[in-house]
């Protein structure tokens, strides 16, 4: 009872990161429930009609597909072959800075050749390797030489703004990571199930690992976690 395996993703499609190989992933755990990294409001938006128009628009005009695409497509496949509830959005809708102020700060950092080049190597391994690689300590260990790099930048840019911006970043994450998992928790609370996936993009990974272990010793439920090749079991 309460199984979940943390599943780590990326949210469009890459080489083998894509929603074939995530179905067949998914489709091995067999889960009764699927936590999925969406607030209510794009559940609801993605998870109707308007998404479907939305994407095939965006299609016929040789656009990218929108955002959380490949975790999306892949559930709904899913569904149409097992007969399981809606997904549960566990997300919360915050926005601390705006998405053009979150890209002008990627960007910046990835004109650091250090940076770029570690860049470069994380969709290089997505693209062979897949979520084998997402789901490993490889990529955890290469993310978080990323945000070193990333922090060193905006020390040394000297610009206030910069750094604001670089501080509300990792708090906005760190805010939808507390709910999240909040969220899961509560619903497990109120809710049987066997065995549940939690899908969520890579770049949380290491954090909500952390934050899974805080949880369990303070939650009145005891979640049995699975994480790729690493398992954790509370009783």
């Amino acid at each position: 009872m309460y199984n979940i395996t943390h599943i780590s993703t990326c949210h469009s499609e890459q080489g083998k990161c894509n929603s074939d190989e995530l179905y067949k992933i998914i489709e091995y755990i067999n889960p009764d429930v699927i936590f999925q990294e969406l607030s209510s409001k794009l559940f609801d938006f993605y998870y109707s009609n308007s998404f479907d128009r939305f994407y095939i628009n965006r299609i016929l005009h040789n656009q990218r597909p929108p955002y959380v695409y490949l975790e999306v497509i892949c559930v709904k496949k899913y569904l149409q072959s097992h007969n399981i509830k809606l997904p549960v959005p566990v997300d919360i809708d915050i926005c601390l800075l705006s998405e053009k102020q979150r890209e002008d700060m990627l960007a910046s950092f990835r004109k650091n050749k250090d940076y770029k080049k570690l860049f470069d190597d994380m969709f290089l391994s997505m693209t062979l390797e897949g979520f084998d690689y997402l789901n490993s300590d490889k990529c955890i260990d290469l993310i978080e030489q990323m945000k070193i790099i990333g922090k060193n930048i905006v020390e040394l840019e000297i610009n206030k703004d910069m750094y604001c911006i670089y501080k509300l970043f990792y708090e906005e994450d760190n805010i939808r990571e507390n709910a999240m998992l909040e969220n899961i928790y509560n619903y497990s609370k109120e809710n049987q199930y066997n065995q549940a996936v939690f899908l969520i993009g890579a770049g949380h990974r290491k954090s909500i690992m952390k934050k899974i272990t805080e949880y369990e010793k303070i939650s009145e439920i005891k979640l049995n976690w699975s994480y790729g090749n690493k398992q954790k079991t509370s009783r």
